[in-house]
């Protein structure tokens, strides 16, 4: 290792060698950290809207959406008597019931939406413009945007030829320009023959401007470029251009109308509302209605019943907020964490928590109580990420499987889609059918990695006969894949593995004894029988060191717990039903890779074909045999992957069912640096941001290509570690890091 010479206190110095040596295993976390911080200025540039501090409001909205929607933990403000000082403000002025509090936050949510200060400009438009009908400002916001779209000159230019061929029938009309409309240049005797038509084309010189105002008129009609020339001429009156504010305004105004009332009458009642509360002494109006929303939702709860709303805050409210846990979640709206209860800490067995609940209920949810308000802990989040990260993790371990033998494997995608297929035929399929579970659903996975072999030995043989370069022929044999996979499942005369009474493209559902359990529906004595086995294999491993030291069983004991343990906390979470035993196969996949890699001889003579086959074939060793084998067992764990989806999650084979999970293992590989003990984490990450991004979506109003930014970021920091280790001042990795962040010997090995 190199020197460093390291200045400031000397109380520095430990922490700057620690991070010395440290440093360089954290490199993948830092490469997730820093395309993280990258998406905060990039969410700021693009919402801030001139406002910087609310752009850093939307960044932490969606940072804080992405980590409820993908572990499911946020911290929200409770409700407490206080937080209805508008609404008491308001009744201080006029009297209110239960039903005028529904209608005015409703009112207040639609002004939420537009906008209280568009409101005030649009009212402040309507009344400047007062001299004309509704109807004659509805048509010209109508028509704006169409002017925009058609182009001012154009219309000007248009106008004298409008006059004439509005003599014309519109069919009539459209065909005369559709004659000249497709050609490129006029000749003289074709313009001679449209002069004669339309006389008013003689005004019009220019041949090309003359060609392209048939053919508007030709793809817009008569009537309606009439039209716009019209009110093209009442925005000349009125001093306006379309590109104005005013017009942008009037045309925003037309947009907010609906099929109950008018973009003005809506804009008129708002106004009016504004008005109201500001008489009141209210300015807050978003405000006043996330107050209304909290008491229309105590409402619906039936937690308050007086018709009065005065009367419900001074003798009801309060006793609710001190007797229930109430927590407002974003947007504003009541969830009831515990009716009843002002525990400090506590568990939700469902949705409507009702007294009637009992502990056998799905558990919805767990919350602490921090200050003044609630850590939600919201077990379905983490279930759907931990569902979504098993085909990452395991196709993740058949690319970076390839990885070790100096293959890129880039056909997990095609290798997922045959294994899948093949495990669906084999779940749905009569003569399988009345197999017991124990028998049936061994088959079904046994199926999913035979079909995954077979596809990654096509291009494994290819490379070992032939030298055809994987990176080609995966490529190639995915696109084979998926496309066989569609033709087999659309194809209709005959039926080849459509399900003929579904009504879209999909296989018939697999059979209940090919279906993975979930762990929801396994018992405690599952999870203890499982651990005893823990044990059991523990100390068989350990017999030896047993009989010198007791001591020695102490880690199977801790396993055997542990094990117990981590399965009654999945059936706990699995609120839907969703995770299934798929989890443990799983884990099953991740130990046999690094097991096989590491301590057999097999992945021994694989890992050194991928090193230098040069030298492995000195030593004895058979490159082309390594390379098929490496490559059908690359395929084995895709397949694998593909035959617990459908096992555990679809159900059935649908066309391009998988849409990138293939590729997405690349990724996952890469960020796992290859290594199998690494695959869960970097696959934990992976479902994590795509089970998050909705919410971020939903949450903060923010694209959902978002997570797709932060996804090609990370890939980039880490093939270019370099970067990363600038950044992060990390130094340079000794031979084993080297070695694991070598990915494919490339287009030469």
């Amino acid at each position: 290792m190199a020197e460093i010479s390291i200045g400031g206190p000397r109380v520095l110095e430990p922490l700057a060698r620690g991070w010395w040596r440290l440093s360089p295993r954290l490199v993948p976390i830092l490469a997730v950290i820093t395309s993280l911080l990258i998406g905060v200025p990039f969410i700021v540039l693009t919402t801030s809207r001139g406002d910087i501090g609310r752009g850093f409001n939307t960044a932490a909205t969606a940072y804080s959406a992405l980590l409820e929607g993908s572990l499911g933990l946020t911290y929200v403000d409770t409700v407490s008597s206080d937080d209805f000082d508008l609404v008491r403000t308001l009744i201080a002025s006029e009297p209110l019931t239960s039903r005028e509090v529904r209608a005015l936050s409703r009112s207040l949510t639609e002004l939420e939406a537009i906008g209280p200060d568009n409101i005030s400009r649009y009212a402040d438009l309507l009344e400047r413009y007062a001299g004309f009908s509704d109807d004659e400002l509805l048509a010209l916001g109508e028509r704006v945007p169409q002017i925009i779209a058609v182009g001012v000159d154009t219309l000007r230019g248009l106008r004298p030829l409008l006059e004439e061929f509005g003599a014309l029938e519109s069919s009539a009309a459209r065909t005369l320009a559709a004659q000249y409309a497709g050609l490129e240049s006029l000749s003289a005797e074709q313009r001679a023959g449209l002069e004669q038509q339309i006389a008013a084309a003689a005004q019009i010189r220019d041949d090309a401007a003359l060609l392209s105002y048939l053919r508007t008129i030709q793809q817009s009609g008569v009537v309606l470029l009439t039209r716009l020339v019209a009110q093209l001429d009442v925005l000349d009156s009125l001093n306006l251009t379309p590109f104005s504010a005013e017009a942008d305004d009037l045309a925003s105004i037309f947009a907010l109308s609906s099929s109950a009332s008018t973009g003005i009458e809506r804009v008129r009642t708002l106004r009016a509302l504004e008005i109201r509360l500001a008489t009141a002494g209210i300015t807050d109006f978003i405000g006043l209605a996330a107050q209304l929303r909290v008491l229309n939702a105590l409402y619906g709860a039936n937690l308050i019943s007086s018709e009065d709303v005065a009367t419900a805050l001074d003798s009801e409210v309060e006793a609710v907020v001190n007797n229930n846990l109430l927590i407002r979640r974003p947007p504003p709206i009541l969830v009831l964490v515990d009716r009843g209860n002002r525990a400090a800490a506590g568990l939700v067995y469902n949705r409507t928590n009702t007294p009637e609940n009992t502990s056998d209920d799905p558990i919805q949810a767990a919350y602490l109580r921090l200050g003044g308000g609630v850590l939600l802990f919201l077990p379905g989040q983490l279930e759907d990420t931990l569902v979504r990260s098993i085909p990452f993790i395991i196709a993740g371990l058949a690319v970076a499987l390839g990885f070790k033998a100096g293959l890129f494997n880039i056909g997990a995608e095609g290798q997922l889609y045959i294994g899948a297929t093949c495990a669906a035929v084999v779940g749905f399929v009569g003569v399988f059918s009345g197999l017991p579970l124990i028998i049936h659903l061994p088959l079904v996975i046994i199926a999913g990695i035979l079909g995954g072999m077979l596809w990654g030995s096509i291009p494994g043989m290819l490379k070992a006969f032939t030298g055809a370069h994987e990176v080609i022929t995966t490529i190639m044999l995915n696109f084979v894949a998926i496309r066989l996979v569609d033709f087999l499942i659309k194809a209709r005369d005959p039926f080849i593995l459509r399900d003929p009474t579904a009504t879209t493209d999909q296989t018939p559902n697999i059979v209940a004894s090919a279906q993975l359990p979930a762990f929801s529906e396994l018992s405690l004595l599952w999870f203890i029988g499982a651990g005893v086995l823990v044990l059991l294999w523990g100390l068989w491993r350990r017999r030896e060191a047993l009989r010198q030291d007791a001591r020695a069983g102490l880690r199977p004991v801790v396993n055997g717990l542990l094990v117990t343990g981590l399965g009654a906390g999945l059936g706990w979470i699995s609120v839907s039903g969703r995770l299934h035993i798929g989890l443990a196969l799983m884990v099953l996949a991740v130990w046999f890779t690094d097991w096989f890699l590491n301590r057999t001889t097999l992945g021994f003579e694989l890992r050194t074909v991928g090193s230098n086959a040069d030298a492995a074939k000195y030593a004895g060793m058979s490159v082309p045999r390594n390379i098929i084998f490496a490559l059908v067992l690359s395929g084995a764990l895709a397949g694998l992957a593909g035959g617990i989806e459908i096992s555990g999650v679809a159900l059935n084979m649908k066309p391009e069912f998988f849409a990138g999970v293939g590729f997405d293992a690349i990724a996952v590989a890469l960020l796992a640096r290859t290594n199998p003990r690494n695959m869960i984490a970097a696959g934990l990450l992976w479902g994590a941001l795509y089970s998050g991004a909705g919410m971020m979506q939903a949450r903060a109003s923010i694209s959902i290509d978002l997570v797709k930014i932060i996804q090609a970021l990370i890939i980039m920091f880490i093939a270019a570690d370099t970067i990363i280790r600038y950044l992060w001042r990390v130094p340079e990795g000794g031979k084993d890091e080297k070695a694991g962040a070598t990915f494919s010997k490339g287009w030469g090995g």
